[in-house]
């Protein structure tokens, strides 16, 4: 990826078109610099996040090998209440300007749409069992649509060879202006799904770490690698989540192996005692990894251009929602963030934006998103409930508008 700026000034997702992938639908959502998916267990709200993740996947894999990952065709279109036939994402996007390079930011819209093949078609490559029906993108100068910097491409019915890594066209021409400033970009977001073995587990202490893997996995390099104010921000914002926590930090810099580590105080004691990752709670590592996601050196400084993070509340007492929600607004001046929650509290505060809520609810199998309804938002601005009140009843719903009728049809194979 190319020099960013060290925050970016817009989101970088501003709109998200789904039809067809997993439970959804079909949906449009609109991004801003922070955005929860707010629902129930098993509303979708994860697959609207592997959307965008299949994006980055097909890009960097290939997109066959990104279906492949997720166990075939069947298990990425949408099968209920009818099996459909294709499936469309697409994305509309900002790019801030890259000096010196960039007099003027970059937007666009970026999409792909996949259909089967069948695997004894005569011609057609065997084994994937999907092809490309249409790849498009469109970028130009805010302002500047026909301008003579605008650029575009537009790809129709390839085939995908077997499982190889076969190239989407945005990849093919990542290396040309100004197309690589987008693929570096979707290929940087981050998709943070910690497991607690790899949050715990020291790992070998080489020069090159310093990023915070997907997995939780290098946190104590990631933390070694942060500057003094980005850790004191973290062990401010632990210890208002694990009371006591004076420090965080990792284990000796200089060692071979090297993990997290926090300092608590302790009444009665000059110093502090020290406690490594393996000796923490569930609750306090997921904590220290989330932190460590949102504020780690490739975030605050652009290179990490969205944070997409599932549950953060994971393992945490209701009563830590308020220093979450301020971690993930504060995370959001310096790259756009995106998490799903169950849990309502953390909106359940005088200074949250409802509007940064989007629905997502389970309508008889499918998955519907979108902004808070009218009603609901004047119930709790009237307080007459809270937005964890609603969810708990199931009465926050989403307003959805209808899918606009597309003039590409997906032709179904013999």
């Amino acid at each position: 990826m190319s020099p960013a700026a060290p925050h970016l000034p817009m989101p970088l997702i501003t709109r998200v078109r789904v039809d067809n992938y997993k439970s959804i639908a079909h949906c449009d959502v609109t991004l801003g610099p922070f955005t929860v998916l707010l629902g129930l267990n098993a509303a979708g709200k994860s697959n609207f996040l592997d959307a965008l993740r299949f994006v980055r996947d097909a890009l960097l894999d290939g997109p066959a090998e990104a279906v492949a990952a997720r166990g075939g065709w069947e298990e990425v279109v949408r099968r209920v209440p009818e099996p459909a036939r294709s499936c469309t994402i697409g994305l509309e996007f900002y790019l801030p300007a890259f000096p010196p390079d960039d007099r003027k930011p970059w937007v666009g819209t970026y999409e792909i749409t996949l259909v089967p093949t069948a695997a004894t078609r005569p011609g057609r490559d065997a084994g994937s069992g999907i092809r490309i029906q249409r790849e498009f993108c469109e970028m130009h100068r805010p302002g500047e649509q026909n301008g003579t910097d605008a650029q575009s491409f537009e790809v129709r019915d390839r085939p995908e060879a077997g499982r190889r890594q076969s190239r989407l066209e945005l990849s093919r021409v990542a290396d040309t202006e100004p197309f690589f400033k987008l693929h570096g970009t979707l290929t940087d977001m981050f998709f943070y799904s910690p497991a607690l073995s790899s949050l715990r587990a020291a790992r070998p202490n080489m020069p090159t770490a310093g990023t915070l893997k997907e997995d939780g996995s290098d946190l104590g390099s990631a933390l070694a690698a942060l500057g003094e104010r980005q850790r004191e921000r973290i062990s401010q914002y632990l210890g208002a989540i694990v009371p006591g926590v004076v420090e965080v930090g990792p284990t000796d810099p200089s060692a071979d192996y090297i993990a997290a580590r926090i300092s608590f105080a302790t009444d009665g004691h000059a110093e502090p005692h020290n406690f490594r990752a393996e000796s923490m709670s569930e609750g306090t590592i997921r904590a220290i990894g989330l932190l460590t996601a949102l504020f780690q050196h490739d975030a605050r400084d652009g290179w990490i251009p969205l944070i997409a993070v599932e549950e953060p509340e994971l393992s945490l007492h209701p009563l830590a929602a308020g220093a979450l929600y301020d971690a993930l607004t504060e995370a959001s001046e310096h790259a756009q963030v995106l998490a799903t929650t169950q849990s309502a509290e953390l909106f359940d505060r005088k200074e949250a934006d409802l509007s940064a809520i989007r629905v997502v609810a389970a309508e008889q199998g499918v998955s519907v998103i979108g902004e808070v309804d009218p009603v609901s938002r004047s119930i709790v601005a009237d307080g007459l409930a809270t937005t964890a009140e609603l969810l708990r009843s199931d009465q926050l719903r989403p307003v959805v508008d209808p899918p606009a009728e597309s003039a590409d049809q997906p032709e179904a194979d013999e």
